[in-house]
């Protein structure tokens, strides 16, 4: 039988620390929207999930990737959705542009995977569709700017309601 004395059990209490983050805490997102969004390769299975969300008591939209089903890597925080939208209404409907155009979000760092799992987030809220002339490449739908003005509608009512 193999049983630990009052000694030794106290020892070992006594010998376990709590780990300190000199990490500034973040406060917790409220979730707006969340989903998954198959990525743009063709045939490709593999998704990445996102959540757009704000900080409590901000106004801000927020934005971000939280993974994908594939193991590919991505930058996981959170992000200006305004930005998104900007870069979007700068785009003309009838030309087609590729993912890099969102690797300006990241200061063209990060994980390489970030802008073309963007790229297929926004594919799949339809605010992007497949340039049919471009491999890989998108036009706006010209629901970016109604879809995020209703999201801004909705934080709206949640923050009234607390």
């Amino acid at each position: 039988m193999n049983t630990k004395t009052n000694k030794q059990a106290a020892n070992q209490q006594a010998s376990t620390t709590t780990e300190v983050s000199d990490k500034p805490v973040q406060p917790a997102k409220i979730i707006l929207a969340s989903g998954v969004a198959t990525l743009l390769s063709p045939g490709s299975t593999t998704t990445v999930g996102y959540e757009v969300g704000h900080e409590p008591e901000q106004t801000e939209l927020l934005i971000r990737l939280t993974g994908s089903s594939g193991g590919g890597l991505c930058s996981k925080e959170w992000f200006g959705l305004a930005q998104v939208i900007d870069l979007l209404n700068e785009q003309q409907p009838d030309k087609a542009f590729t993912s890099g155009l969102f690797k300006v979000i990241w200061n063209f760092k990060g994980s390489s995977n970030n802008a073309g799992f963007l790229a297929a987030v926004l594919r799949h809220l339809e605010l992007t569709k497949a340039a049919p002339e471009v491999r890989f490449g998108h036009l706006i739908t010209g629901k970016h700017t109604e879809w995020f003005d209703g999201l801004k509608a909705k934080l709206t009512e949640v923050s009234a309601a607390s």
